[in-house]
């Protein structure tokens, strides 16, 4: 999944000059000057040219990529040039420069290529790091392409690229350690951390596995179905936590249910909800976000794509838990779809636990 969400944004942006971020996969999305930066629940930061409208052919993308896990590499990811495929170019030179000094250049034949996605992966540690934090200090960089199908270029402004990573430093709690892109401290990164993609339905145990792989069940999903959503496992310490899609997403709504357990035995828990009947539990909630600085669990509920209409809940996670470890804080709401109030920090509170007590807020 880390890959195709990687390239599906790059041939989006090949394809039409226009980032898009498929609402399933970007927890958090930013805009900084002409870069896009998105991260899943998982932490899986990407930072994307976005290439301006109207101003001529679509330049040759770049993506760069980072996972969370301690003193993860960089990747950095190339669209094909038009006209690379069917037949490939295996004569073919991708270099980048730097305030007009070569800074990276690969041959073709030395990179993964991925067909089926129309990319270059980049893997070379070092070198992309170098590179990065030459392009954080530069003003303007140019992506060449030269072989057998023709030269392809484009110039591209790097104003706003280091406030790209040093954002993607805080979120990723790098900030002052050794292993960040631009915020580099003396601290050393810790030995792991307690979130992971589940990318693959490979990953899922047994015990999942027997509530997933049933054809018949509502909440069916396979490998396309993982590969559609942010599927994430957090370690609480005391167990494990899974959120996976519960089959496929709709227009702006991906259903998740929830997963508990440790090593290899899990069972599927609910989400606490209160409704006008009282306290009960939902077995299937959506748009699921993850924070993993407050230990909070929400879900967004959407009436419409416009965001000004659905429901919210939040949840805090109980690290001490080995059964259900969430806690219901908080339930928005807002019926009217109205085109104001656009995003539920804005809808109305119609619950959270009053002091001392359980009562819900007045409706």
């Amino acid at each position: 999944m880390r890959h195709e969400m990687l390239i599906r944004t790059l041939a989006s942006l090949t394809a039409c000059c226009v980032l898009t971020v498929p609402a399933a996969e970007a927890f958090e999305y930013r805009q900084i000057e002409g870069w896009a930066i998105s991260c899943n629940n998982a932490y899986l930061c990407n930072i994307s040219l976005t290439p301006v409208a109207g101003t001529g052919p679509a330049p040759l993308a770049i993506q760069w990529q980072r996972t969370v896990a301690p003193s993860a590499p960089l990747v950095l990811s190339l669209p094909y040039p038009p006209g690379f495929l069917p037949n490939g170019d295996d004569k073919g030179r991708l270099a980048i420069d730097v305030d007009g000094v070569e800074d990276f250049s690969a041959n073709v034949s030395d990179l993964v290529r991925d067909d089926q996605l129309g990319a270059f992966a980049i893997k070379d540690p070092v070198k992309l790091v170098a590179l990065f934090r030459q392009m954080t200090e530069g003003h303007e960089a140019i992506i060449r392409y030269d072989g057998v199908i023709g030269r392809h270029s484009s110039r591209i402004s790097l104003s706003g690229l280091k406030d790209a990573a040093r954002f993607i430093d805080e979120w990723q709690g790098r900030a002052g350690r050794s292993d960040a892109l631009v915020s580099v401290g003396e601290a050393p990164p810790p030995e792991r951390v307690a979130i992971w993609s589940i990318e693959s339905y490979d990953q899922l145990p047994p015990s999942i596995l027997r509530n997933l792989s049933d054809p018949e069940s509502v909440c069916f999903t396979d490998q396309s179905h993982i590969d559609q959503a942010d599927a994430f496992a957090y370690d609480t310490g005391k167990s494990t936590i899974m959120l996976l899609p519960c089959g496929p997403a709709g227009a702006y709504n991906q259903p998740y249910q929830l997963f508990v357990g440790r090593d290899q035995e899990f069972h599927r828990a609910e989400f606490p909800n209160v409704s006008d009947a009282g306290i009960t539990v939902l077995d299937t909630v959506y748009n699921v976000n993850f924070d993993l600085a407050s230990k909070t669990l929400s879900s967004v509920y959407l009436g419409r794509g416009l965001g000004d209409c659905g429901l919210a809940h939040y949840w805090t996670i109980n690290a001490e838990a080995t059964g259900n470890p969430l806690a219901l804080t908080l339930e928005r709401s807002k019926t009217a779809c109205d085109g104001v109030d656009v995003g539920p920090e804005n809808w109305p509170e119609i619950w959270r636990p009053a002091m001392g007590t359980t009562e819900a807020v007045e409706r």
